[in-house]
């Protein structure tokens, strides 16, 4: 027994698979009507005459209606139930393939985003307060990972920049049980600090000629100028740049 669906559940059918709201008023007039001229389909549906006209000529083109020439004016029906059918058929194939298309352009896409992976995210941070930002987000991060920092520093210059906050970085460090590795300058602060066995390793070079500090945790690289007035601080986020860095780091500590 067929089931008894109303015109509502028909339009909406047709607008499901992809019909226009003017389209749909259109096939739903030929659905009752059978057989129509623009003029009439026009003045049933109160859609202009130009845009009737236009969606025939669209519905012909796509074989799902068939045009048939009476007397002075062209009149327009349904194609058969079984083309109609098909043609529905047809649809449901190409929409496959569209998707299936589409899955496999979005899955390339995701790749080559992976591919690119080299190119690391860079954030920046300003003033005493942003660079204060980067050392807990070392903190956070190094917890979380290997419990090491690897760092180029002057213990000196980053008292300078930071004052008292630096301690309570240290006392933090330390509680969590991460490791400082640190290539520094041979100075007495830096000495002063080497001597309190603050979970730390440290390298001393004669010189070391950055007016700042680079950290090296987990996945990221922290670059920060100690400017008086106003230090800047980036951070790089890519495990190929992290490897980079942490290279050079080691050929350094290496020969220190």
């Amino acid at each position: 027994m067929a089931a008894n669906y109303s015109s509502l559940q028909v339009r909406q059918a047709l607008k499901n698979i992809g019909f226009s709201e003017n389209e749909v008023k259109v096939l739903g007039f030929l659905f009752r009507k059978k057989k129509a001229t623009a003029r009439e389909i026009s003045q049933y549906t109160a859609i202009s005459f130009s845009t009737v006209q236009y969606i025939l000529n669209n519905l012909v083109s796509r074989k799902i209606i068939r045009v048939s020439h009476i007397q002075e004016e062209d009149s327009f029906e349904i194609c058969s139930e079984e083309k109609l059918m098909s043609w529905i058929d047809i649809q449901k194939s190409k929409n496959e393939k569209i998707y299936e298309d589409a899955k496999k352009d979005i899955h390339d896409f995701l790749d080559t985003i992976k591919e690119s992976s080299w190119k690391p995210e860079i954030s920046y941070f300003e003033g005493k307060e942003g660079v204060i930002e980067i050392y807990e987000d070392m903190l956070r991060t190094a917890e979380k990972t290997d419990k090491k920092i690897y760092s180029w520093l002057d213990i000196r210059k980053i008292y300078e920049s930071l004052g008292d906050y630096l301690f309570e970085y240290i006392e933090k460090r330390i509680e969590k049980n991460i490791t400082s590795h640190d290539i520094a300058p041979k100075n007495k602060m830096n000495l002063q600090h080497f001597e309190k066995n603050e979970n730390r390793s440290i390298k001393f070079v004669e010189n070391l000629p950055i007016d700042g500090e680079i950290r090296i945790y987990g996945d990221k690289v922290a670059v920060i100028t100690f400017d008086k007035k106003k230090p800047v601080g980036f951070v790089f986020e890519g495990k190929i740049v992290t490897s980079l860095f942490k290279t050079i780091f080691q050929s350094h500590w290496e020969k220190s």
